[in-house]
């Protein structure tokens, strides 16, 4: 019984001596902030780490970093690492700069100019939307959801498409099927008859990044019928990224063709599905010039 009393001891004095202390996360935070530039972001690792991180250095992680897609909008990434583990977000390859803090380390990649053009979701109060050939009108809504059993999060602003509550398009920020959180346009079906969002005189580039995802609920039940995204430029639809239950945060890439690369044009996202009961979809898109490395 003594040897397990000395054991629990010194194991309970170990893990303290590993766990970061605030100072630490105050000095990470600090040498984070003195090299922080326009057109980073900051993520940390492991991913448990997150609620600390947006604590010390909440102000530097806006709503587009915290539900980022993917690395692509940013040249430069600083992680702050417990132990000096990895998380979701760090990128491959050897940092630029690499710096032990008491228990955490700070690095940082320089991926180099984000081949973003453009990004859809931060376009999308000027975009216009439709139901079949019925204008949605933008306008003010009642903000809810976005707690512990509270739904997803319906945003104050939003293009309404009808009486139905949730049949909107509007920015906001949902966990997907994984629990992470997405930046992203809430656009739900209304069936058959497509809800369009149409974005005109836009930065034509080599490609459309588009990403798809439900609401974790309503995903995981896996219950419901498959969601249909038609993307289209100058009116010719180019693909389509098919949405099934399991998927998650789901990914494709359309080509633009090259007559129309460097031009200045109109794109179309419609949604589509069978049965639109708990589809709330929700989409993320950026025009994109050539790819690099790190995305």
């Amino acid at each position: 019984m003594l040897a397990l009393a000395l054991v629990e001891t010194f194991g309970q004095l170990v893990v303290r001596a590993r766990v970061p202390a605030p100072e630490d996360w105050a000095r990470a935070a600090a040498l984070v902030r003195e090299g922080f530039e326009p057109g980073d972001t900051i993520v940390g690792a492991p991913g448990w780490v997150d609620p600390i991180l947006r604590e010390q250095l909440g102000d530097l992680i806006p709503a587009a970093h915290a539900g980022r897609s993917d690395l692509a909008p940013y040249a430069r990434v600083w992680e702050i690492s417990s132990r000096g583990r990895t998380g979701p977000w760090t990128p491959e390859g050897d940092p630029e700069l690499a710096q032990r803090v008491g228990a955490l380390t700070v690095r940082r990649w320089d991926l180099g100019p984000s081949p973003v053009l453009v990004d859809l979701v931060d376009q999308l109060p000027r975009a216009a939307v439709t139901r079949g050939d019925r204008t949605c009108r933008w306008r003010r809504q009642a903000a809810r959801g976005g707690g512990l059993f509270a739904g997803p999060l319906w945003p104050r602003e939003a293009h309404v498409c009808g009486p139905e509550s949730w049949l909107f398009v509007g920015e906001t920020v949902i966990e997907d099927l994984d629990l992470m959180p997405r930046r992203c346009v809430w656009q739900h079906p209304a069936g058959n008859e497509p809800i369009t969002t149409r974005f005109t005189d836009v930065e034509l580039g080599e490609r459309i990044v588009l990403h798809a995802g439900l609401y974790y609920d309503h995903e995981r039940r896996r219950l419901g019928v498959p969601v249909d995204l038609d993307v289209s430029v100058n009116g010719s639809s180019l693909g389509r990224l098919r949405h099934l239950d399991g998927d998650g945060w789901k990914r494709a890439e359309i080509s633009i063709p090259e007559a129309l690369r460097g031009e200045r044009g109109a794109i179309a996202i419609a949604v589509t599905s069978p049965n639109p009961d708990l589809r709330t979809l929700c989409w993320a898109a950026t025009v994109r010039g050539p790819a690099r490395s790190v995305e």
